[in-house]
């Protein structure tokens, strides 16, 4: 992270993206030549067959529909009329974007939950609450963003902040209408959406709960496409973008070595913090429409249950519980399956402690040494920054946001690779004025008069049109110490300087961030992509335990005569 400045110490735990090489800083006499490189994603979720188009932002607001446009059109419906969606009619457009599948003439018909059960049954939107044990994917790669309701479902904190139960699917209070919120670059939006389902055959073609008489799942999905403009939208994607938009967090993504100790640890935990976790298969699955013979199926996504260490007759070992979004029997069938031979080393009184079942629910225990060799990334979403690097979310004492953005010939400098251009870059102000408060029992003496932040940079995702989405761009961030914080950086700066900390290589990630310990003092952070001349938005939000200043663009200071 850091770079050898004695303003900062980079955590040893830092591993942001723990398999690309990171950038390479060459010495030569007193001055810093900076190579930066990038890096792409790889395709370990579900990703998308078919390309949407791309283009630069424009307004964002794709999906979103203001509660007081709502209210009129519900006053204007007749006395057996009910609601709707002009903005996402029941139509192919809302269910494709590509042209091929526009023209395939497939034979849906679309219909409301209470048209899908039978007579003497009650549409509900959620019976009993929200569990992981709800969900069941369909017809459609979106298993990213079905185990991260999963994950989220856990929490009664989120589920009441996304939709409210109070939203009838039939008899008195019925309008065939259900809202639901998501966060979005910064704040939590409405989105409404009717309560008209694709179906085939008289039966759901997308996800559904695995109980007939229950219906969020279908309409959380619906109200997600909605605003990503077509269900074949979200047909591939990242879990990581799935929770944030869910819970407003902040998501960090491991790529998984073997055996990884480290990583069993912040999975331990997060946890017991009651952060989220996901994890995805190693693979491509558009290779494989069914599960490998050892039950697990390729570039899938799933949601980590549980993580335990348990002791039994023959010794003691690490396990993971893992659930498929299929929730079927589609499951691991190796080592601590649900019928393996293992559990008759375990006494009755931990099989109970862990809630052993023999199911066909999708969900099952594996070795922890299992689950590194066949899956390939772990993606935790923590409601609140990690300031010490434990997996755990911290308090934050103090929450800065900037928006700001990268004009061509302007303000999109790119990289380091050409130090006049990144000094163009907007460049902000993060003045911190006192160490945070030092446990000498409990703390790393090495913290003692340092700051702990944590920086996050996202870049604008919102979509304005139903089949044309953002660029993603590879973005990341810088972090110098200066001494004069009314002026800007000028590029010759950053020739005789070092950063004092960084996001990592630059990445086509929605959110990249990173964590540091800084002197209380003057910092210029300046977010970047990694061309120059690539416009586009992005926020900045920074976390601290004790209050500082966030402040910027700075200006560049004027020239002398």
């Amino acid at each position: 992270m850091g770079s050898g400045n004695s303003a900062s110490r980079p955590k040893t735990s830092d591993r942001f993206d723990l398999k690309v090489k990171p950038e390479t800083l060459i010495n030569g006499g007193s001055s810093i030549q900076t190579i930066d490189s990038s890096h792409r994603r790889k395709m370990t979720d579900e990703e998308s067959n078919s390309k949407m188009r791309e283009s630069d932002y424009e307004d964002g607001s794709l999906g979103i529909m203001s509660s007081t446009t709502v209210e009129e059109m519900l006053d204007n419906l007749g006395p057996d009329e009910l609601f709707c969606d002009s903005d996402f009619p029941a139509d192919d457009h809302a269910l494709y974007f590509s042209e091929d599948r526009l023209m395939s003439n497939e034979c849906i018909i679309w219909k409301r939950p209470k048209d899908l059960i039978e007579e003497w049954q009650t549409p509900q939107l959620m019976i009993d609450g929200m569990t992981r044990e709800d969900i069941k994917q369909g017809n459609l790669g979106d298993c990213w963003f079905l185990s991260s309701c999963a994950a989220v479902s856990k929490d009664p904190k989120f589920i009441n902040k996304i939709m409210k139960n109070n939203q009838p699917l039939s008899g008195h209070g019925y309008k065939g209408i259900v809202h639901f919120k998501f966060w979005r670059f910064g704040q939590w939006v409405d989105v409404y959406i009717d309560d008209r389902l694709p179906t085939r055959d008289g039966k759901l073609i997308y996800a559904s709960c695995t109980d007939p008489q229950e219906f969020w799942v279908s309409l959380i999905e619906k109200a997600y496409a909605k605003l990503h403009g077509s269900y074949e939208a979200i047909d591939g994607g990242q879990t990581m973008d799935a929770l944030v938009d869910l819970t407003g967090g902040l998501a960090q993504r491991y790529e998984i070595e073997e055996r990884d100790p480290y990583l069993y640890r912040q999975i331990q935990r997060a946890s017991k913090s009651d952060s989220f976790i996901t994890c995805s298969k190693k693979g491509d699955w558009r290779l494989s429409n069914k599960a490998d013979p050892n039950g697990l199926v390729s570039g899938h996504a799933y949601t980590i249950t549980g993580i335990e260490k348990i002791s039994h007759k023959n010794g003691e070992d690490k396990l993971v519980r893992i659930r498929n979004p299929w929730a079927d029997g589609t499951e691991w069938k190796g080592s601590w399956s649900d019928t393996d031979t293992n559990w008759t080393w375990v006494d009755e009184d931990t099989k109970a402690r862990l809630g052993l079942k023999s199911k066909d629910d999708g969900e099952f225990w594996m070795s922890y040494k299992d689950f590194c060799r066949h899956f390939s990334e772990v993606t935790i979403c923590l409601m609140g920054p990690d300031f010490d690097g434990d997996g755990i979310s911290d308090t934050a004492g103090h929450v800065a946001v900037e928006h700001g953005e990268w004009r061509e010939g302007i303000s999109a400098g790119g990289s380091r690779n050409n130090l006049q251009l990144f000094a163009t870059n907007p460049q902000y102000l993060l003045t911190l004025n006192e160490p945070d408060n030092f446990n000498e029992d409990t703390d790393d003496p090495d913290s003692e008069g340092k700051c702990s932040i944590v920086i996050s940079l996202m870049q604008e995702h919102r979509q304005s049109r139903r089949n044309i989405k953002i660029k993603r761009l590879q973005i990341g961030f810088m972090l110098y110490q200066t001494d004069d914080p009314s002026y800007s950086l000028p590029a010759r700066y950053f020739k005789y300087h070092p950063d004092c900390g960084k996001s990592g290589v630059y990445i086509n990630f929605r959110e990249v961030s990173g964590r540091f310990e800084l002197n209380p003092g003057h910092y210029v952070i300046i977010p970047s992509s990694f061309k120059p001349d690539e416009v586009g938005k992005f926020m900045l939000r920074v976390f601290g335990e004790k209050k500082f200043s966030l402040s910027g663009p700075l200006q560049p200071q004027p020239e002398i005569e």
